[in-house]
């Protein structure tokens, strides 16, 4: 995945207009207790409510939590359910102002109940009818509006009503010539096949049903699968997610990639598709190929399976995520070609390395600081190995992969690379940044890699630490402690009672 950390770097203002249906997704948690009396049912005694944005609304939610400037249009009623709805969508950065108002429609409501963590049921509730001509002709009218002033289109299909036939007429005219990227998720695909698509993207058994397959043969015929689909229809790729398969890539030069399964403990697979297409928009607009963007879009819906019911994903997430994956722009390589692009396009490129091998206040404040002496910044980490022979057989505490993933989360870290040797000399050679940032406890003297930097017109700078603050001395007090404080006896399992407290999800709590 070369690239893949750069791009959702790059997702940070992105503008996508987001088109389908709003739902509100509700989940209805608590306890199951007994049988009930009238009826062979459990009987639940709730314990909370969490709701937040569905179908399409969920996709625009996730557009904005992963960096993106978002434009949300779709239709509501005047309900309880469309307030709870816009409150929801505002939490997560999402505007309500493209958000049509029909007052003879009830805006749809999916209720989940979950009985300790296991589903039971779910409802629907609300109007799915076609929109009326005075609605319609607004809606359109919006579209036309919106669709010229962005690159990237997302047509997202819940067939509550928004999805139909005026709006794919005008979707083929506006985009007659393919000029725009648009990216399709809907079960009825062959309504569109005469739309010029960029992406389409089912799962196999949306795919199936659209050639009228049973599921079985999709799954023993993928390759013909995906070859007619893109025989069939107007798009350049064609994505069909095969849920713990991975994904399929099919193109209409005739290419084919498989993207091998995200494994999730205990998935939880609510929205996870409007995750995916979601980043999966942002990578194709931030100018990456059409294989990483997929491998991208994996791992964000990998994050959203982690999380229960249905998730936003944040950038930092998706950066972690990546970064523990072990993408984390592993050698220069990888990097010089982007590092190459910020100079072309005039930004000054900041570089620092350490251990950093237990991340503290004291590391991110420097690292703060030596962000702020240019546009980008290049954290250099010093592989295991490498740590060992400068600290010792004991050193370092956190491996290399979890290093790298705390550096790739912060605000201030643009990327992050390891390097094998004891110093940074070979990595700053081929890097070549225009500042180079080391802390108090080194002098330019006494800093072997000075020479190299200044022998191309580099800049060393010298940044006080923050006194106090130190991984050794972290290290030294944990040591200190286990000594002066007997460790606690492993729990037994049962031996002592433990009091049960509801966990609610990140979403707002009712």
């Amino acid at each position: 995945m070369n690239g893949a950390i750069p791009a959702v770097r790059r997702f940070a203002g992105r503008r996508v207009l987001v088109v389908g249906d709003a739902l509100l997704d509700a989940y209805l948690h608590g306890h199951a207790t007994r049988v009930c009396s009238e009826a062979p049912v459990p009987v639940v005694e709730a314990s909370h409510k969490t709701v937040a944005p569905g179908g399409a609304a969920n996709t625009a939610a996730n557009v904005a939590s992963l960096g993106g400037q978002v434009s949300f249009l779709a239709v509501v009623g005047t309900d309880e359910a469309s307030a709870t709805l816009r409150r929801e969508l505002a939490a997560r950065g999402v505007s309500d102002e493209h958000l049509l108002v029909d007052s003879d429609r009830s805006t749809v409501h999916k209720v989940r109940i979950l009985a300790d963590g296991q589903y039971l049921v779910r409802y629907d509730e609300g109007d799915a009818r076609p929109l009326s001509r005075e609605t319609r002709r607004k809606f359109l009218d919006r579209f036309r509006d919106l669709f010229e002033g962005h690159d990237t289109i997302i047509i997202s299909d819940y067939h509550s009503g928004v999805v139909g036939p005026a709006l794919i007429e005008t979707l083929a005219e506006l985009n007659a010539h393919g000029e725009k990227r648009v990216l399709l998720d809907s079960k009825k695909l062959l309504a569109f096949r005469r739309c010029p698509l960029s992406v389409v993207k089912p799962n196999h058994y949306e795919a199936a049903a659209t050639l009228g397959w049973r599921p079985e043969r999709a799954g023993n015929h993928l390759s013909e699968l995906g070859s007619q689909l893109v025989r069939r229809l107007l798009a350049e790729w064609v994505v069909i997610t095969l849920g713990e398969e991975g994904s399929a890539i099919f193109g209409r030069d005739g290419s084919y990639y498989r993207v091998p399964p995200r494994p999730v403990l205990n998935p939880q697979p609510v929205g996870a598709g409007d995750t995916y297409i979601a980043a999966l928009s942002l990578a194709l607009d931030a100018g990456t190929d059409i294989q990483t963007a997929a491998e991208i879009a994996a791992e964000a819906a990998a994050v959203a399976t982690a999380h229960a019911g249905t998730a936003c994903v944040s950038q930092q997430e998706l950066l972690q995520r990546l970064s523990q994956r072990g993408d984390p722009l592993a050698d220069a390589a990888d990097l010089l070609e982007q590092v190459n692009e910020y100079r072309r396009r005039g930004l000054r490129i900041v570089f620092t390395n350490g251990c950093f091998d237990i991340l503290h206040s004291g590391h991110v404040a420097f690292l703060q600081q030596a962000r702020a002496l240019g546009d980008v910044l290049i954290v250099g980490v010093n592989s295991d190995a490498s740590v060992r022979r400068l600290k010792g057989e004991t050193r370092p505490i956190n491996s290399q992969a979890d290093r790298v993933a705390v550096l790739a989360a912060l605000e201030a870290v643009d990327h992050v690379v390891l390097f094998d040797e004891d110093t940074p000399e070979r990595l700053i050679s081929q890097l070549r940044p225009d500042v180079h940032v080391k802390g108090s406890d080194y002098t330019i003297d006494r800093l072997p890699e000075a020479r190299i930097v200044q022998s191309y017109g580099g800049k060393v700078v010298i940044l006080p630490l923050v006194e106090g603050k130190s991984t050794t001395a972290i290290v030294r007090k944990i040591a200190r402690l286990s000594r002066s404080r007997p460790l606690m006896p492993e729990a037994i399992p049962g031996e002592l009672p433990i009091e049960a407290i509801p966990v609610t999800s990140t979403a707002q709590v009712v």
